[in-house]
């Protein structure tokens, strides 16, 4: 029996992903472990990396599978790949930009063992400079849209009533049950995903996460936060490439979440108009976006 399947799902992603498995590596003494490489067409040289990794000197307890894939199928679709040959008892998400710090895996794992309610655990995420970074957000509904295209969010960073969705008043230092941690590193039980079943394809890059913890709960298993288990997570590290298309991608996935999931008649007016202003409001993200970009050219 596998005690753990560790995913990881790379694209163009070799300036974290040594340090990365280095920092995994020292986490999974004892444990029999299968670590899952995805590999999403990158045009730099994580390949070789991970294939320089996998031709190392490796503890016998690990056993390395690598899924090369010829063209970039999404996060949905390359995490699914994951889940669809795993057989861990506990399954280990872990981006390649996320540094493992000392026995946050055996933290994690202590969270999951300790309560049969619990179905997933996330750790503290903290920036490279050690601040931690805020990591978990409540499920959005109308309002988190129309305060963050009317920029009160940012007036009001703390207040819960108009930031609750990025959970602004939540400060990120004790445990706590939670909607939907950031699934850079989350570690889930295998009975979550033979009742739930793997993420929701057509949120292609964005919000499958928040499909997919939604789903979770309404399954009655609890999320929780944990800060007892830490990691460094270099914010962005994982999608930095093509912003442009990212922003409009996250709109779009936002938008999607809102069809699935409020879907009684006299919401899907409010849906729609959701969709305009998603639409609306990334435009001038994306002409910042490119203006910040030519000015960093320059």
């Amino acid at each position: 029996m596998i005690d753990l399947s560790v995913l990881i799902l790379t694209y163009n992603s070799s300036l974290y992903i040594e340090e990365c498995v280095q920092s995994l590596l020292k986490e999974l003494l004892g444990l029999k472990t299968e670590l899952i490489f995805i590999e999403n067409n990158s045009s730099d040289n994580t390949l070789s990396l991970i294939e320089k990794i996998i031709n190392s000197p490796i503890p016998e307890n690990i056993d390395i599978k690598l899924i090369k894939n010829e063209i970039n199928r999404g996060y949905a679709r390359g995490i699914n790949q994951g889940l669809e040959i795993s057989s861990g008892k506990q399954i280990l998400l872990l981006h390649p930009d996320v540094v493992m710090q000392p026995d946050s895996l055996k933290n994690l794992m202590k969270v999951l063992e300790e309560d049969p309610k619990i179905g997933m655990a996330a750790p503290q995420f903290l920036y490279p400079n050690g601040q931690i970074q805020p990591s978990c957000r409540r499920f959005p509904g109308y309002w988190s849209v129309i305060n963050e295209a009317l920029g009160l969010t940012m007036l009001f960073p703390k207040n819960k009533s108009i930031n609750g969705w990025k959970m602004g008043d939540f400060n990120h230092t004790y445990r706590k049950k939670v909607d939907q941690p950031m699934t850079a590193c989350v570690l889930l039980k295998r009975k979550v995903l033979d009742e739930v079943g793997v993420m929701d394809e057509q949120f292609v890059m964005f919000f499958n996460d928040v499909d997919w913890c939604k789903r979770i709960i309404q399954k009655g298993w609890e999320i929780v936060f944990t800060p007892e288990a830490k990691v460094i997570h270099v914010l962005g590290g994982s999608v930095k490439q093509m912003r442009s298309r990212m922003i409009l991608q996250s709109h779009v996935g936002f938008y999607l979440y809102f069809e699935k999931h409020f879907r009684k008649p006299m919401q899907r007016p409010m849906n729609q108009l959701m969709g305009l202003i998603l639409f609306l409001s990334a435009l001038p993200r994306i002409l910042l976006q490119n203006v910040l970009s030519v000015l960093r050219i320059r």
